[in-house]
């Protein structure tokens, strides 16, 4: 249903949509689904180092692995006329891509130009909240839950950029291996002889989240009212940062072959990360026959995401700095949504559609977040088996495309065209033990 679903709340996945719904589903009920992403996402720079081959069509992004699985389980069961308890375990922020189309000994010009950017990211956020639900009115519920939220980051990327990082330190080795020559002169040239270098980072962070809900029944006009409410989350990252190095450069017979993996050691690093706050209100409307028809606004806070530092912990006689900041300025992000249902003979077939705006702004777009505005088209049925009810759905996502020119990234050669495409697929099976839909008082 295009996701419009905070104000229809009618099955386990009200855990998510809004909490509130469950207090008008009656007996027991749990419900599994599994959702398979494949994504297809291209870029082709508009600006290139000399030489370099670039692929047909762009480079090819993916979403790793190519289809991806995100489980999602929900239990709910009324446990007096006025409450009602519940357990949800899904992932409300994640994916992650891989844009890694070389071995690092792969010659330089057939390499992805933006690798000193980012190759691989990948994030998987997993919340486990238990909830309860009260009735305040036969009509009118509230409902809480607080969440253990487990997640997991992996960054890889190429670093000693020859336009950057390996220009600064050129500079520091300029005395070393050129002395008395000028120092910007000499380490430009030294930039060009160093090793290329590929860093991973790769951690875990616990905290705790919440969410709320409200559900309201107007019997006279059969429509539903709803609003949602999920706290952002600060996620505090404690993990490994590690090197790697190509072991044959222009520089190997001066520097040795150990100097390289003694000034980049692997450490201990820590990274903070906030994940916003959604906010989301929607209505829902059985006055028009047998039709269910609903329509959500939902704002995210991602202005509260300015910037990433990830702190190194060894960095005396090393190269690691004590900290790598990276400016993202992010703002927030709105987005509508509209869904259909209407129960026929054999099952009950669904309709969506969704604008889902983008919070990234120009500079920050880039293989980490290759992200613009996107149109969701939704398709979906269930149908009844016995007490068990089976769904299948399917999700043509469209990102509009985008073209960045920011002077600032130039040298990282993220400017250019981005271009891309998600389908979804999936498969979900409810079980209940109970009168079916919800129970208001009509």
């Amino acid at each position: 249903m295009g996701g419009a679903f905070v104000a229809v709340a009618s099955d386990g996945s009200a855990l998510f949509y809004n909490p509130a719904g469950i207090a008008f589903q009656p007996g027991f009920r749990m419900q599994m689904d599994t959702l398979f992403v494949h994504g297809d996402f291209r870029f082709t720079p508009s600006q290139a180092p000399n030489g370099t081959i670039v692929p047909p069509g762009g480079y090819q992004g993916f979403i790793s692995p190519q289809l991806l699985m995100v489980p999602n389980l929900w239990m709910t069961a009324r446990v007096s006329s006025r409450w009602t308890v519940g357990f949800g375990s899904f992932a409300p922020f994640g994916l992650g891509g891989n844009w890694t189309n070389f071995q690092d000994g792969d010659p330089a010009d057939t390499k992805f130009v933006a690798r000193f950017h980012t190759t691989r990211p990948k994030m998987e956020s997993i919340w486990m909240q238990p909830t309860i639900a009260y009735r305040v009115t036969d009509n009118l519920s509230v409902a809480v839950g607080g969440a253990l939220v487990h997640t997991h980051v992996l960054l890889e990327q190429s670093i000693l950029n020859p336009l950057e990082e390996g220009v600064v330190f050129g500079k520091q080795l300029a005395p070393m291996i050129f002395p008395g020559a000028n120092p910007t002169m000499a380490g430009s040239i030294i930039a060009r002889l160093l090793p290329e270098g590929r860093s991973r980072f790769a951690a875990t962070s616990n905290n705790i989240g919440g969410n709320l809900g409200i559900l309201y029944w107007h019997p006279r006009w059969k429509t539903r009212f709803g609003f949602n409410y999920r706290t952002a989350v600060t996620q505090h990252f404690q993990g490994k940062a590690s090197f790697a190095f190509t072991t044959n450069y222009a520089l190997k017979p001066l520097a040795g072959p150990d100097t390289f993996a003694k000034l980049f050691p692997e450490q201990d690093a820590r990274a903070t990360f906030p994940t916003p706050g959604t906010y989301a209100v929607g209505v829902a409307t059985e006055a028009f026959g047998k039709n269910l028809f609903a329509l959500d606004l939902q704002v995210q806070d991602y202005s509260r995401l300015r910037y990433v530092v990830l702190n190194f912990t060894q960095t005396v006689n090393t190269a690691t700095p004590a900290e790598a900041r990276i400016e993202y300025d992010f703002h927030n992000a709105y987005a509508v949504r509209l869904g259909w249902e209407r129960p026929l003979r054999f099952a009950t077939v669904r309709a969506g559609w969704a604008l889902d705006g983008t919070p990234v702004p120009e500079k920050a777009v880039s293989p980490l977040w290759p992200d613009s505005t996107r149109l969701n088209f939704d398709v979906g049925a269930s149908k009844m088996i016995g007490r068990k009810e089976v769904s299948l759905f399917y999700q043509f996502t469209k990102f509009l495309p985008r073209t960045t020119n920011v002077a600032a990234n130039a040298n990282l050669f993220t400017n250019g065209d981005w271009r891309s495409t998600a389908q979804l697929f999936g498969v979900a099976v409810r079980f209940r033990k109970g009168a079916e839909g919800l129970e208001f008082k009509r």
